[in-house]
């Protein structure tokens, strides 16, 4: 696979309610147009196919999310081996943390249950959740990374100003995951893992 490229947007509080007009289109919040989702989506297609889970992507801008990233929403079973895309607002909870809604925020449960479903091959989750006095924000990921150790659940995550998580049931299945990332040109150095 060669190296894909685009065009980034970083996803800031402010960007959150910022619209987007395209000439014959529907105003489309800020937070879809980071590139993370469509080179998620190019990058998985061969394998596992992404598709987004509905509860985190609003209803009216269901149908312009799937024509701006190509990841159509999952409304019903999916047949067939796919992954499954979690844009939840601010990104996943610290283990032990039960403060926040479930759509700002996702629960490391919640992916675990996702990942029971022999069909899904793959869970990718936006992760900008940051908690005070909780440690660095890579001791936070790698909290998350070894909670869901614990649960039997491999996984790593992509890091950047819109960082992502990536989950997945047997580590050679993932270890397949991160390699179709590195091959599509993102180093090394931006993935972190459990050593």
């Amino acid at each position: 696979m060669g190296q894909v490229s685009f065009v980034c947007r970083q996803r800031t509080p402010a960007s959150r309610n910022l619209s987007v007009r395209r000439r014959n289109a529907p105003a489309v919040s800020g937070r879809f147009l980071r590139c993370g989702e469509t080179l998620w989506q190019q990058i998985l297609r061969p394998l596992a196919p992404l598709y987004a889970v509905a509860r985190y992507i609003p209803p009216d801008v269901q149908e312009p999310f799937t024509r701006l990233t190509g990841i159509p929403i999952a409304r019903v079973p999916i047949e067939g081996l796919h992954s499954l895309l979690n844009d939840p607002d601010t990104g996943i909870r610290l283990p032990g943390k039960l403060n926040q809604s479930e759509v700002k925020h996702i629960s490391l449960p919640t992916i675990v249950g996702q990942l029971t479903d022999p069909q899904v091959h793959c869970v990718v989750t936006f992760d900008q959740s940051n908690y005070r006095n909780c440690g660095s924000l890579s001791i936070q990921r790698l909290r998350k990374i070894e909670a869901l150790l614990a649960e039997g659940i491999h996984s790593f995550f992509y890091v950047s100003h819109a960082s992502f998580l990536f989950a997945g049931r047997t580590k050679d299945g993932l270890q397949r995951v991160m390699s179709l990332v590195q091959e599509a040109g993102i180093p090394s150095s931006r993935l972190e893992l459990m050593k």
